[in-house]
């Protein structure tokens, strides 16, 4: 016997008898499903950015590398470490305004999804 049609007696005993399954058949289910697929589109975002971000840094730490090694003084390598710093300072906060940017992209597409299309009004203070 299938029990698939939400109309069906048998179906409509089982939800009856138990409440918390049947918000799980509806709208818990959609909401958790919804969040499921942001979960996993989020992800994909931030792996493919890391792996973007691992790039460049390699390739910047390769020039560092290239600048440590046309030192000729202590205060050359004090100066090539400084820069190589600042650098890698500067591109990892960069990195995290970027992955903070790409998730609430994501964030605000996924509710404009789930209203149908519509935007949500923006509030002004």
């Amino acid at each position: 016997m299938t029990v698939h049609k939400s109309g069906h007696p048998l179906r409509r005993e089982l939800a009856a008898a138990n409440p918390f399954g049947s918000a799980l058949n509806g709208s818990m289910a959609e909401a958790m499903e919804r969040g499921a697929s942001v979960f996993g589109t989020g992800m994909r975002t931030l792996q493919q950015e890391s792996v973007k971000f691992m790039t460049r840094r390699f390739e910047d730490n390769v020039q560092a590398a290239k600048r440590f090694s046309a030192c000729r003084s202590l205060p050359d390598v004090f100066a090539a470490q400084q820069k190589w710093f600042a650098d890698m300072t500067h591109a990892y906060s960069e990195e995290w305004v970027r992955c903070s940017e790409l998730m609430t992209d994501a964030l605000q597409k996924d509710m404009r999804s789930a209203g149908n299309g519509a935007e949500r009004p923006h509030h002004r203070r």
